[in-house]
């Protein structure tokens, strides 16, 4: 089931029910979230920006689509040139040796970085892979390579961190995070998030002030997406109609209870 069909199907719960949010289940989180680590800034975008000739040379080559030494990519990769961190991380996925795919996560994260969106979805199954053991600096460096392209508007990475927030895995139970990343997604402009954002609130599987509710729903019903409009002008008509349902907590039955969801 796509993310509309489930939105349509627990707008038309809570349309049915008109009932007030209930709180969310609440789990017990994992501690403070970590500090984010700034990702790597020293991005090669020019052949001349390199230290040496011998790189310069190695780098022309590689553009030129010429292979170049597994030693030379690496340094190249290092220095923070994008291509070559794609190209290197290949290269160890393709290895096989488990003990490497740390370091692979790491550099698809520099390519993501420097502007290619394609290093997204390897590093997302790499981050999905509880086999996968990965230092928690550099699991800082990976979530920030993620953010920058989910508040970018690439659905992979919103996606896959919204979820990794909600289930723990890898970057801890956030469940703060994970709306937080939804109200960053709906204030860019996003109205999937912001519909999304606005559902969960009048569910009771998130907290907002009924006025940031109603400005998102409005937001959306402003848009182009006609499904998206025609699901926010509904739930705009019912909260007109019936303001209690914008209730944080109250007695009936919510939609975090009707679908069994209980994750942030």
């Amino acid at each position: 089931m796509d993310d509309r069909m489930m939105r349509a199907g627990l707008c038309l719960v809570l349309l049915v029910s008109g009932a007030p949010a209930v709180a969310a289940v609440e789990r017990p989180e994992s501690g403070p979230a970590p500090a984010l680590v700034p990702v790597q800034d020293n991005r090669v975008t020019e052949t001349l920006d390199l230290p040496t000739w011998r790189l310069q040379q190695a780098r022309r080559r590689m553009l030129a689509g010429e292979t170049i030494s597994f030693d030379d990519m690496r340094e190249l990769a290092d220095l923070g040139d994008g291509l070559a961190s794609w190209r290197y991380a290949n290269r160890l996925m393709a290895l096989d040796d488990p003990g490497l795919v740390s370091a692979a996560a790491l550099y698809y994260a520099t390519a993501a970085y420097t502007g290619r969106d394609y290093a997204v979805r390897p590093l997302v199954r790499i981050l999905e892979d509880r086999e996968t053991e990965i230092s928690e600096a550099r699991l800082g460096h990976l979530e920030n390579a993620l953010r920058s392209w989910a508040l970018r508007g690439n659905r992979v990475a919103q996606t896959a961190l919204i979820d990794f927030y909600a289930t723990g895995h890898p970057f801890g139970f956030h469940p703060e995070k994970a709306r937080q990343l939804r109200l960053d997604l709906a204030e860019a402009g996003e109205t999937g998030a912001a519909l999304d954002f606005a559902v969960r609130a009048m569910s009771g599987r998130g907290e907002a002030e009924a006025e940031t509710v109603v400005s998102m729903l409005e937001a959306v019903a402003a848009s182009d997406d006609l499904g998206n409009r025609t699901t926010a002008e509904n739930l705009l008509r019912m909260i007109e109609s019936n303001p209690k349902v914008l209730a944080s907590g109250g007695a009936g039955p919510g939609l975090a209870e009707e679908t069994g969801e209980d994750r942030p």
